[in-house]
């Protein structure tokens, strides 16, 4: 049985790696779209989505399949149940880049908007926290797991930021409202993004050390002592 589950699991975790490749290639094209007009690119993330969902229904059927036949403990039965919630944000990251791109498809053939910077820096970051996510599931490295979740103030900032700015350019522009409703949109998706990178990053520590983390990791982001002296993920023994 050692054996078995051994292989089992080695298998899903190479299909959840797979689905994350898809999925990031899906969050560069999203955003070469909204930054750049690339109509291509938003058409092959939106055409590239079935795949995705493909795998993840695959994931999800396979880690049920060892769930019953069997029966993880321990580390196993975390790295299961982990894989199962990585997939499922997996799934929604790939869902929320197709929105980008259908919206950028719109942007695309309209005047451009005077947000770039902001936008910019905010895809970028997002991207960065989606890429360190699955490097931290690969690696299985819990402190490059929290550095993720601690970068995620960023977009929330910046998105809170375009929102102000946008407020006062459609009040004194009010023929770009919709344009500028489909930007914040797109916006929103990628804060959403943002969000599920992190959900990623604590589902990597709990994998590794067993610790569920949700809620938890705001004191420790900022250097207080969790409830009990628990160490922040990561610090050793």
């Amino acid at each position: 049985m050692g054996k078995q589950i051994a292989e089992d699991l080695d298998r899903i975790f190479k299909q959840i790696l797979h689905i994350g490749g898809l999925v990031e290639e899906a969050v560069d094209g999203s955003l070469a779209a909204l930054l750049d007009g690339d109509v291509d690119a938003a058409r092959a993330v939106i055409e590239g989505d079935t795949a995705i969902d493909d795998l993840e229904l695959q994931v999800e059927q396979s880690c049920l399949d060892v769930l019953a036949l069997r029966q993880p403990v321990a580390i196993d039965l975390r790295l299961v149940t982990a894989i199962m919630k990585i997939n499922s944000d997996l799934e929604r990251i790939g869902d929320l880049a197709v929105n980008i791109a259908e919206r950028s498809e719109v942007l695309a053939a309209v005047e451009s908007l005077p947000f770039r910077p902001d936008v910019s820096r905010m895809a970028a970051v997002t991207k960065q926290m989606v890429r360190k996510g699955l490097d931290a599931l690969v690696r299985r490295d819990t402190a490059l797991a929290l550095r993720v979740w601690q970068m995620d103030v960023e977009p929330d900032s910046l998105y809170r930021e375009v929102i102000g700015e946008a407020a006062a350019f459609m009040q004194q522009n009010p023929s770009r409202i919709g344009d500028t409703l489909h930007l914040l949109g797109a916006l929103r998706m990628l804060e959403r993004i943002a969000d599920h990178a992190t959900n990623i990053a604590e589902d990597v520590i709990f994998m590794v050390e067993g610790k569920i983390v949700r809620h938890r990791l705001a004191g420790m982001a900022h250097g207080q002592e969790p409830e009990g002296g628990e160490k922040p993920p990561g610090a050793g023994d």
